[in-house]
């Protein structure tokens, strides 16, 4: 078992996988430059799809009711623990395969994510290190055309 898990080359070999997994169902993957946008679209949101079911049945090992006395979850039961994780795993499996479709590189995704996270550090609406308000407009906040989107 490697001692780092390197998310760059993660996303880089989920090409890949995909490629592999629509050559298997005879279909066209993210690697063929003749996959039609539309195509292309569609897997993208069905990515996203089984993305948010993974993350309901992560959600599922989380207590809901935090004022209900010894419900199991899994911060006291290593079984469920693992589980848990292994939910959480199949959620950036499905993050890696929009990735893919989206033509996102590994590289491209790390400069981005590097670039956002050093906005979130100083981003002028945030609540513990900004000072403006935030946006109270959802169909702004959806649209992009607000402050927070300016990073």
């Amino acid at each position: 078992m490697p001692s780092t898990f390197d998310y760059v080359k993660f996303i880089n070999d989920g090409f890949v996988s995909q490629q592999l997994y629509a050559a298997k169902l005879g279909q066209l993957g993210p690697m063929d430059s003749d996959l039609p946008l539309n195509e292309r679209y569609s897997k993208i949101i069905e990515m996203f799809g089984h993305l948010f079911e993974e993350a309901i049945e992560a959600r599922v090992y989380v207590p809901r009711r935090s004022w209900k006395n010894s419900e199991r979850s899994y911060l006291d039961n290593p079984e469920l623990r693992e589980e848990f994780v292994a939910e959480l795993y199949d959620i950036i499996l499905f993050h890696r395969a929009i990735l893919a479709y989206a033509g996102v590189t590994g590289e491209e995704f790390a400069e981005i994510a590097t670039k956002k996270q050093a906005y979130n550090q100083v981003r002028p609406d945030h609540n513990i290190n900004g000072t403006e308000p935030a946006s109270q407009s959802p169909s702004a906040e959806l649209q992009g055309s607000c402050p927070s989107a300016l990073f």
